[in-house]
């Protein structure tokens, strides 16, 4: 395969979740050599919308509705999210070599790799396994904005999530939360919402901690840069993806929360945990440090073997 002309394709449902991680891996393999990533959220036709996965797989791309994300064979094209993975596995009929991001719900054998988070459990011969989601960390500079107050340090930057299917985040959450944070008393707190962040949640941490940066969720998040100014983090329980970006930075992470998520997502706490990358924030302050986590460009190395594409040294950043 001619390294200088390699097509990755990226197929989501649209979802950030989904998107970051989709694209974390394509960007990660672009580092290794030259590629052209293109990303495309697909939509179903309804009357498929409601079908099992494994069904729906049967009718591959008349499942979907027509658009860009058809036209043409990529080299490489790496789904995430049910209707991504459905796309992706459909593009493979075509030619294309397909990479599943977590569990797709159909066979395995439908596409050349699958990546999945260890706590998911699930398995096969080409099941590849990361610890926590994949990100678009890697490889970037978290320099925090020029425009970022002078907040003292020591920085304490909390990273808000919410409710979902596999977690609570209700009133006895935020008080949780609320105590987590008194403990750090002293340190400058600059905060971020996310997408899943209830309305009230915000209010009453500027109510508890008024001297706190909270982003107000205008303009561009800076997120990264918030993370680059960090001498800790605090993230709540509920999100994977967050407390698997906050590892990334080798500096000491603190879970709020540990008590109201699925199994799965306790699995995920424990074994961070006893690899000391994280703590509970009930704990309080604490100095700790550990390998950053580089699970993205892990994945796309032991890709580059899988697939049979090139994989030089990592291209200059």
């Amino acid at each position: 395969m001619d390294r200088d002309s390699l097509k990755i394709r990226v197929v989501t449902d649209g979802r950030p979740g989904n998107a970051t991680q989709a694209l974390g891996l394509a960007e990660a393999l672009a580092r290794r050599f030259p590629a052209q990533i293109d990303e495309h959220a697909v939509r179903l036709k309804p009357v498929f919308r409601a079908l099992p996965q494994r069904m729906a797989a049967g009718f591959g791309r008349f499942a979907f509705r027509p658009g860009p994300a058809f036209e043409g064979v990529p080299d490489m094209v790496i789904g995430a999210g049910r209707r991504g993975n459905l796309a992706a596995a459909a593009l493979r009929r075509g030619g294309a070599r397909a990479v599943a991001i977590l569990d797709p719900q159909m066979a395995t054998a439908d596409f050349d790799a699958v990546i999945v988070p260890e706590h998911d459990r699930l398995r096969g011969p080409n099941v590849l396994t990361s610890l926590g989601a994949l990100n678009r960390l890697g490889g970037r500079a978290l320099v925090p904005p020029p425009w970022l107050p002078a907040l003292p340090a020591p920085r304490l930057v909390l990273l808000l999530g919410g409710p979902s299917r596999s977690a609570r985040f209700d009133r006895a959450s935020l008080a949780r939360l609320l105590e987590d944070l008194a403990l750090f008393e002293g340190w400058s707190l600059l905060a971020t919402p996310s997408r899943r962040t209830p309305s009230w949640v915000v209010p009453e941490i500027r109510a508890a901690r008024p001297d706190a940066w909270i982003w107000d969720g205008e303009g561009e998040n800076p997120y990264p840069g918030l993370l680059g100014a960090a001498d800790a983090i605090m993230v709540t329980e509920d999100s994977v993806n967050m407390t698997s970006e906050a590892a990334v930075t080798g500096r000491p992470v603190h879970v709020s929360g540990l008590g109201q998520v699925d199994p799965k997502f306790r699995r995920f706490h424990a074994t961070l945990q006893a690899r000391g990358i994280t703590r509970p924030a009930a704990e309080g302050p604490g100095a700790w440090s550990y390998e950053p986590l580089a699970e993205t460009e892990r994945m796309a190395a032991m890709l580059c073997g899988r697939l049979g594409f090139p994989s030089p040294a990592p291209l200059p950043i």
